[in-house]
């Protein structure tokens, strides 16, 4: 009869323990994801240049790449970027890359902050909407001597193809 009693209050015990709710492994705290949006939040330069270095400067998805180069003055609302192209890179390539560079510093920076909207084919991004872009087009030769290739300042929240002629 002992055993039969030991038994019942064990499983009674056991049944009690797993109807509790385990605060051990989720806390309130961290069940599920933080849907809550952050303002101000800071723009990390060195990742995002890394960041846009190793997607933009790839040699087998961009090929003519050699350089982008940019310094953003969110405070001043502008940014100027400086892309460079391998020598004898068509005119049509060089103003596609362009593009393409311009359109990665904005997709990478909404990486960072969410609250900016991604490129599509007609729009720069959402950092270009508050943000002048300062652009200056290079080919390797052209930016040792320091003449860019081309130049040119587009508006805010503006959206231009590039007519690039050398």
């Amino acid at each position: 009869m002992k055993f039969k009693t030991f038994v019942l209050i064990a499983g009674c015990i056991m049944l009690l323990c797993g109807c509790t709710k385990s605060n051990i492994i989720h806390s309130e705290e961290t069940m599920g994801p933080d849907f809550n949006l952050y303002s101000d939040i800071e723009i990390d330069p060195e990742q995002l240049h890394n960041d846009v270095d190793d997607i933009y400067l790839d040699p087998v998805d961009y090929p003519m790449a050699s350089a982008i180069d940019f310094e953003l003055h969110l405070d001043e609302e502008y940014i100027n970027i400086d892309v460079v192209v391998k020598d004898g890179t068509s005119p049509e390539d060089t103003a596609w890359f362009a593009d393409q560079a311009i359109k990665g510093i904005n997709d990478q920076v909404a990486v960072q902050d969410f609250s900016y909207g991604e490129s599509d084919d007609d729009t720069f991004g959402g950092l270009y909407q508050d943000n002048v872009i300062r652009l200056k087009v290079y080919d390797e030769s052209s930016y040792a001597s320091g003449t860019p290739l081309y130049e040119t300042e587009i508006p805010k929240d503006e959206y231009m193809t590039f007519d690039i002629q050398f």
